[in-house]
């Protein structure tokens, strides 16, 4: 792995849980600088990370954002008081 960037400031392995991927990626003052190397086909490569899909939200617009009770409607009364 590259131990600098190329502005020569140091670097630190990553591993992305997102991505399932190890990374390199240089700080300075503790932040990430934007700089990154990947590890393809057996060489470390700058850039970005390889794409992701993205799953669909459990509660999504298209099925009326209830993901409860399969999509109906639950009406909750007040227990009645004795």
């Amino acid at each position: 792995a590259p131990a600098a960037d190329p502005d020569g400031l140091p670097t630190f392995i990553r591993f992305s849980r997102k991505t399932k991927q190890q990374y390199v990626q240089s700080e300075r003052d503790g932040k990430p600088t934007g700089w990154q190397a990947f590890y393809r086909n057996g060489q470390w490569v700058e850039g970005q990370a390889a794409p992701v899909r993205k799953k669909a939200a459990a509660g999504s617009a298209r099925r009326g954002g209830k993901a409860a009770a399969g999509g109906r409607r639950v009406r909750r009364t007040k227990a009645a008081s004795g």
